[in-house]
């Protein structure tokens, strides 16, 4: 895994390699083990600047340094992630006369581009962001890979074309801008997170999952997509029998957890007590020789969200190496570098625990394996089931509902009761997309549009972030709902908000993850299966669990949906209820030129009395509040030092 940024100045203006180095150098965390970097002199214009840091992970020599070229030196490609078919390509290519001087992974990509331009990206099956110099044709090519595992941002002012891992790098540029785009605070204040291309910068973009993007002749084109998921039944599966459906999964699986064990360093995986990470586990302990290293993290102050008891089931049954890691909730401490990681507000609370997670990983093993896209291919979130029944439900039900849960007291649990039944009874009656939306916000359209300040909120459109997505979607009404849900939240969560959290941590800590339950094959098939395969009589993931149903202890097996979270509710009424005060109500708080002071206070006070549970929110808003600061004072584009803004407390255990 490493990081990758460089420019493109369409007049041929001269390549600034110190800035080339203060960019690269901002991406040290994604690749600590090594530098290089291409300088392309624009005569003829363009000139380029390509940087890489790198990690070493598969050809530990010198020779699969990046950027790394064709046999000629016409071709460089700079290359973040790991190709899982490179030793097929390889073989293909060597045939057809190309000659090999590393044994990488990456060297494929340049031979594979020689032989078939921009159709070698979608011969590629793997997680990457890559930028290639076709020095013959004076033309730069950026590419994503399918799902968006790897991150990848660009910029362009007419002049000078920037890209980069991670938005920081594109910040030390000086054509790039350090603003916020007004216009995504309010679909940020819904989700947590900026779907794709855009972000929370004016004039700054990100590559969508699945497409290509060129700079040449003074312009760029594209994007244009490569691969597109197709969802629906074909002749093949519209009547396989489930343990059919099930063996194929198995063999699926179990293929791309083999493919991701490849490594010259040592590996290991995150388990969570899961039913994914379990299966993911379990697989692994029968391909490997010797037992796996498995990592945990837990909370000891807050029992509902601490799966550490289901961990060690899962380490016991398959004989792991397995170490936990006990969290105390000094979340402040973190904050800063979190944000300073992200590049901009992120209000998924869950990156506290995967950050530390990742450490704890990074002092045993380089690579980890993860059960990450199991809900996401298969059907896992309750909020899916829920979706089911709600069509079905008349609309009178919502009143009854609503009328139970006020009567519920409150708890601060991760199955609090009173909390789920509230957001479930929302919008009762509505369109089930737009349902399901609203239990995916964090603030909801109405809570949204009341926070931001009329010309704002009048440049957002808030209500319009929901149409967007139902036009985005419009195609897909001939399909059953499941799958239409499956592909919403495939398109926009798994990439904009899960792939961010685990891409930021892991490297932030020089740690690979890698995802084998969204490995191609193993997605286009399950793309293909009857929604009944996938949710059956309430039970989720349902051809998943009959797959490995021999393989997962049964206390695993049908375990309620448990995500990775983190108690925030009863955070910010006891650690964090002061700062938050201060960074969000007084005079000099930055929200005041977007927000609503009033509303931002109320949040605050009816979190405070108990009236209402809004954990969620404020660290939503406390990111947001933070990140403004921070773009003031120039911070976000600066090195940060190891360790200057204090750690959580944490205690490891080994058994």
């Amino acid at each position: 895994m490493c990081g990758i940024c460089g420019f493109l100045h369409v007049e041929g203006d001269p390549v600034d390699a110190g800035l080339g180095a203060r960019m690269t150098e901002l991406l040290r965390h994604r690749g600590p083990e090594g530098e290089g970097h291409l300088e392309v002199p624009g005569q003829p214009p363009p000139s380029v600047y390509l940087g890489h840091r790198r990690l070493k992970i598969i050809d530990l020599s010198d020779a699969a340094r990046q950027p790394l070229a064709n046999e000629d030196g016409t071709v460089w490609v700079t290359f973040n992630g790991e190709i899982y078919n490179f030793l097929g390509l390889r073989e293909a290519l060597e045939r057809r006369g190309h000659r090999f001087r590393s044994h990488s992974d990456t060297e494929t990509i340049v031979h594979a581009y020689e032989e078939f331009g921009d159709d070698a990206i979608a011969r590629l099956d793997g997680m990457f962001a890559l930028a290639i110099w076709d020095g013959r044709k004076r033309r730069l090519l950026l590419a994503r890979d399918r799902s968006g595992k790897k991150p990848l941002y660009h910029a362009f002012d007419g002049r000078s074309f920037a890209f980069g891992s991670e938005i920081k790098a594109l910040l030390a540029c000086p054509w790039v801008r350090h603003e916020p785009n007004p216009e995504r605070l309010g679909e940020y204040l819904l989700f947590g997170y900026v779907r794709a291309p855009e972000t929370l910068y004016k004039g700054i973009q990100q590559l969508p999952p699945g497409c290509m993007l060129a700079v040449e002749g003074g312009a760029v084109r594209g994007p244009t997509r490569y691969w597109t998921l197709r969802r629906g039944i074909t002749p093949e599966t519209e009547c396989i029998p489930a343990d059919e459906a099930a063996r194929r999964v198995r063999e699926l699986l179990t293929q791309a957890v083999e493919r991701r064990l490849l490594s010259d360093v040592p590996l290991g995986a995150l388990l969570s007590g899961g039913l994914d990470s379990t299966i993911v586990v379990g697989i692994m302990s029968r391909l490997m020789r010797v037992p796996v290293r498995t990592f945990t993290v837990g909370f000891s102050d807050e029992p509902t969200y601490d799966e550490r008891r289901y961990a060690a089931i899962a380490a016991r049954a398959f004989g792991t190496q397995h170490t936990e890691f006990v969290v105390r909730t000094d979340a402040m401490s973190l904050m800063r570098r979190l944000l300073w990681h992200h590049d901009q507000p992120y209000g998924d609370s869950s990156a506290i625990p995967t950050f530390q997670v990742s450490r704890l990983a990074r002092q045993h093993v380089t690579v980890v394996l993860n059960g990450d896209g199991g809900d996401e291919v298969f059907g896992g979130y309750e909020r899916f089931w829920a979706a089911l029944w709600a069509a079905r439900m008349p609309g009178f039900v919502g009143g009854i509902g609503g009328a139970i849960a006020r009567a519920l007291p409150r708890d601060h649990g991760y199955f609090g009761v009173r909390r789920r039944l509230e957001r479930f009874v929302a919008r009762s009656g509505e369109p089930p997309l737009d349902r399901y939306l609203d239990w995916t916000s964090i603030f909801g359209t109405g809570a949204a549009a009341a926070l931001l300040k009329p010309e704002v909120a009048a440049a957002d459109g808030v209500a319009g972030v929901y149409a967007a997505i139902r036009a985005a979607y419009a195609g897909n009404g001939h399909r059953a709902l499941l799958d239409q849900l499956l592909e919403v939240n495939f398109s926009t969560y798994l990439p904009d908000d899960l792939h961010v959290k685990v891409d930021r941590m892991s490297m932030a800590n020089s740690l690979e993850s890698r995802s084998p339950m969204l490995d191609t094959a193993l997605v286009e098939f399950a793309a293909t299966l009857p929604p009944g395969l996938k949710i059956r009589g309430g039970q989720l993931k349902y051809v998943l669990k009959r797959a490995f149903r021999d393989l997962v202890p049964p206390e695993l097996l049908h375990r309620r949906k448990h995500g990775f979270g983190v108690p925030v509710d009863r955070w910010f009424r006891h650690e964090l209820k002061d700062t938050a005060r201060e960074l969000l109500l007084e005079p000099d708080s930055r929200l005041r030129a977007y927000l609503e002071p009033e509303a931002v206070g109320r949040v605050f006070d009816e979190h405070a009395r108990g009236t209402a549970a809004h954990g969620q929110r404020l660290w939503t808003l406390m990111n947001l509040e933070l990140w403004l600061r921070m773009l003031e004072d120039g911070s976000l584009w600066k090195p940060m030092a190891e360790g200057s803004d204090g750690e959580l407390e944490a205690v490891a255990r080994a058994s």
